[in-house]
């Protein structure tokens, strides 16, 4: 069951824009914890071969924090456009930025659980 839900996972990743923060949770084909959890079962179970797919498992671990409810993707891409614009609007881009603060904070940690996966 773990491989079937960290594949259909590589699936979701393998279509969103890399360097974009704050996707819709609501793209995740499993519940998060589903995919965390089963991130972390495949990594306990590869033993020590296999570098590249750990690597590859690690690496979805992490980015998994870049998913986050519907309504905070909403508000960060609303944020991060308005930051790109001549005129910023600072009353999207702040909720956007505290969003993408806490996405990268969650992401820091998720690389530090990862530590323990070598």
């Amino acid at each position: 069951m773990a491989t079937k839900v960290v594949s259909d996972y590589g699936k979701v990743l393998s279509t969103v824009e890399p360097g974009v923060y704050g996707l819709p949770e609501s793209l995740l084909p499993h519940p998060r914890e589903s995919i965390r959890f089963a991130i972390l079962t495949l990594l306990r179970e590869l033993g020590p071969g296999h570098p590249e797919v750990k690597e590859g498992l690690r690496q979805g671990y992490v980015y998994l924090a870049q998913f986050v409810s519907d309504e905070e993707a909403k508000t960060a891409k609303s944020g991060q456009a308005s930051v790109t614009d001549v005129n910023v609007d600072d009353a999207s881009a702040e909720p956007a930025m505290r969003i993408i603060n806490q996405i990268k904070l969650d992401m820091e940690r998720a690389v530090e659980e990862m530590r323990d996966f070598p």
